[in-house]
């Protein structure tokens, strides 16, 4: 992941080198960001209970012990010594896929719980083609069955042919691109909700909802 910047004149948080006309200074490199996300991705989506923190019923943390936890009580907590309330809303608000939310000093995942939350959203009725990457190894089941949530609470899909194929690539084998009608999710009684800047969520894709399928 690219380093966290800050701009010396007005202080917002930046991947940029100059902001305000000014260089900007480092303020979290791009290998402590990459572990940063993934342990707050996983404390939030997963296991809060890991640091001693629960989540509200919408999924909300305070910041503040976001940040104790993680300090005292995760089990590589010499290793996040150095993190700060600071380094989370700079993580959040920059977060290239709208992961996190902030709201009264408090976070949460935006999507991909396993543990119960329950996050409101409103439907989306704009987006018509929809993308699922996944390993060509599921493709038999899943041109039967459809695609169901398993151990989280939705199906992911995107709206990025690109980031379908990256997430396909971490199942293994060769990639596959699910090429996913969104209108006819609808028509079929599912909506269609977005969660991050690519991201949306449903509850199962009925198998003749999968107009297509890409191998790459």
């Amino acid at each position: 992941m690219k380093d966290i910047r800050r701009c010396k004149i007005c202080g917002c948080f930046t991947e940029e080198l100059c902001h305000c006309k000014k260089k900007t200074t480092l303020f979290l490199d791009g290998r402590r960001r990459l572990k940063l996300s993934k342990l707050i991705s996983g404390l939030l989506r997963h296991y809060p209970e890991q640091i001693g923190v629960k989540l509200s019923k919408d999924g909300y943390v305070s910041i503040s012990d976001l940040v104790r936890g993680i300090r005292e009580k995760w089990k590589n907590k010499h290793l996040y010594q150095w993190v700060s309330k600071e380094h989370i809303i700079a993580l959040a608000q920059l977060d290239p896929k709208g992961r996190f939310e902030i709201k009264d000093d408090k976070i949460r995942a935006s999507y991909g719980h396993s543990i119960q939350v329950s996050v409101e959203r409103e439907p989306d009725r704009k987006v018509k083609t929809l993308y699922h990457g996944t390993s060509e190894s599921f493709l038999e089941s899943i041109m039967k069955e459809g695609l169901k949530p398993m151990k989280r609470q939705w199906v992911h899909l995107t709206s990025s042919f690109d980031d379908a194929v990256n997430v396909g690539r971490r199942k293994g084998g060769r990639t596959v691109v699910l090429v996913i009608n969104a209108e006819k999710l609808r028509k079929k009684g599912i909506e269609v909700y977005k969660a991050g800047k690519n991201v949306y969520l449903v509850k199962k894709v009925l198998p003749d909802c999968i107009e297509k399928v890409v191998r790459v």
